[in-house]
């Protein structure tokens, strides 16, 4: 029998928990919230709504990143963001990868994606939750 799930939360593995809350914090906006498990290494920060990201600094010998792995955020105003992130010098790319563009997405929303201290991608998009 199937049953009705929702995402709960991303967890990634980082290098520097300092880095890695400025880019989260800066660049795209998250939220810093209360940490459940108390350890000194471990931050968490809300998305929207109940979705939240938690960051753990550990060995990050073993990790490859690669584009297709990645999650997505969704913003209000896309264009406003794309702006800032230009304003500001901070580098995104298409999904074919060329620099500082905006991809159309077959759905007909537009997406780019930005790499965070650690080189994990984020696609950001206008993505809206009316339509799958």
């Amino acid at each position: 029998m199937p049953h009705k799930m929702s995402l709960d939360h991303v967890s990634l593995l980082v290098r520097n928990l300092d880095a890695s809350e400025k880019f989260y914090t800066e660049v795209l906006g998250f939220t810093p919230i209360h940490n459940g498990t108390t350890l000194p290494h471990i931050r968490w920060y809300g998305i929207g709504g109940i979705d939240t990201l938690h960051i753990t600094q550990g060995d990050f010998a073993d990790t490859k990143l690669h584009k297709p792995t990645h999650f997505a955020v969704n913003v209000e105003d896309f264009d406003g963001f794309v702006a800032d992130l230009r304003a500001r010098n901070i580098p995104f790319w298409d999904w074919p990868g060329q620099p500082n563009n905006v991809t159309g997405r077959p759905d007909g929303f537009r997406q780019i994606y930005v790499r965070d201290p650690d080189g994990y991608w984020v696609e950001v998009n206008d993505h809206t939750r009316e339509v799958a």
